[in-house]
């Protein structure tokens, strides 16, 4: 059971990722219209900005942490080799 509960949990943060990743294009999508614009409001692209980083660094961080799972050995090749990592 506990090895469902842990992938259902993979599952949800890969999903949380994918909706994070959705909202970058938007803020990016936002930024590219207001820099058309003849006159730009400054405020709304610094938000944006700081919204799009804030964003691309969560998910950096987030994928790192699901690519350090997947890369580590599953525990019973752990127990079974005591020397190694």
């Amino acid at each position: 059971m506990a090895t469902y509960s842990l992938a259902n949990e993979r599952l949800r943060a890969l999903e949380d990722i994918e909706r994070e990743i959705g909202a970058i294009l938007q803020n990016a999508g936002t930024v590219i219209l207001e820099l058309s614009k003849e006159k730009t409001n400054e405020r709304l692209l610094d938000r944006q900005a700081a919204a799009f980083t804030a964003s691309v660094q969560h998910v950096e961080a987030e994928l790192s942490a699901q690519i350090r799972y997947l890369t580590q050995p599953p525990p019973a090749l752990k127990a079974s080799h005591p020397g190694k990592k």
